[in-house]
């Protein structure tokens, strides 16, 4: 399922999320399995993109970003 880059809170601690709020709810982050960059449109003024892939309760799996140009989260991919 496609989330269109929706916009999300999120709760960190130590530098590393732990949850995250959607559409009203709250999920916890159990596992950050992979982390990458991404550069996008530089040309056009768009920052560093910086992804995680996160593991939640009962196999939930999501990939959330942050972007450095606007310093807020989004909410990228939910795996079903």
């Amino acid at each position: 399922m496609a989330a269109e880059e929706e916009g999300i809170e999120v709760v960190s601690r130590g530098g590393r999320p732990v949850s995250f709020r959607w559409r009203g709810r709250r999920y916890a982050i159990r596992t950050i399995l992979e982390t990458w960059k991404d550069t996008g449109r530089w040309w056009e003024g768009e920052g560093t993109k910086v992804f995680l892939r996160a593991g939640g309760a009962g196999g939930a799996l999501w990939e959330i970003y942050f972007d450095t140009a606007g310093a807020t989260w989004h909410l990228y991919k939910v795996y079903d």
